[in-house]
């Protein structure tokens, strides 16, 4: 008797091949079983909660450092020094940062020093030209020095007296120009007092008498500038000058 082998349908073939991956197992129970009726659908997984992406690293720990860029002439740019020590000495011939062509500067003109509150002050170091900020507007007194331009200016104002502005040069005082009350107008053309100045604009500054005392506001390209008295804390980026060369300090990590 000659065995039979079992017939190979294809319904053999088929379990053969199915077999070969979880899908096709998938299709194989569902032809030996009556399909299940469909599962409802699941919810929506919850949105995750935004989370807001981290800080950019810097030191948590020591202090931060702070940039001073030596403006070029008629530029916004120029040379970078990074201040990494707890102070910076500006000057002609003695310091860390050196400008020896410049005349009207001093030896030792001005320093930048980190103070305990991790800021930074800006202080003149008995210079004979002084050491100039840049402002919007401030409050003068008498014996108060401003620039506009390249032109500097003495506001003299005893108290009980008429108020002027006292041209400075380099050989010595020139023209008083009397202040108005309540505004006196400073620049290059139809002013109250006017400037031979190229670089001043035609109107660059008001002056004006208030009931606290005297106040000047800036209202030219190059600025207005006055002398520091005593140590200025720099907490934003800040302009000064010593002689005729300006810096641009930049505090890092505030």
């Amino acid at each position: 008797m000659h065995r039979h082998d079992p017939p190979r349908g294809p319904d053999h073939q088929t379990a053969t091949t199915l077999l070969e991956s979880f899908d096709s197992w998938a299709q194989l129970l569902g032809q030996s079983h009556p399909p299940a009726p469909p599962a409802a659908p699941a919810p929506p997984p919850p949105a995750p909660a935004a989370v807001p992406e981290a800080e950019s690293y810097r030191p948590v720990v020591r202090r931060p450092l702070a940039l001073l860029h030596v403006v070029d002439d008629g530029r916004e740019d120029g040379e970078t020094v990074r201040l990494r020590a707890d102070r910076l000495v500006v000057g002609r011939t003695d310091g860390d940062v050196l400008i020896h062509h410049d005349i009207s500067m001093s030896p030792r003109h001005a320093m930048l020093e980190r103070s305990a509150e991790a800021g930074w002050t800006l202080s003149d170091l008995g210079s004979t030209g002084g050491t100039f900020v840049r402002v919007l507007a401030a409050r003068l007194h008498d014996g108060s020095c401003i620039q506009l331009g390249a032109s500097r200016f003495r506001l003299d104002a005893p108290p009980g007296q008429e108020a002027c502005l006292v041209e400075l040069r380099s050989e010595g005082e020139a023209a008083r120009h009397p202040c108005r009350v309540p505004l006196t107008t400073i620049g290059r053309g139809g002013c109250d007092v006017a400037v031979v100045d190229r670089f001043v604009s035609p109107l660059h500054a008001e002056l004006r008498h208030t009931a606290s005392g005297w106040r000047i506001e800036n209202r030219g390209l190059n600025g207005l500038w006055v002398r520091i008295e005593a140590p200025v804390r720099l907490a934003a980026p800040s302009q000064f000058q010593c002689g005729e060369q300006r810096f641009v300090f930049v505090p890092l990590g505030q």
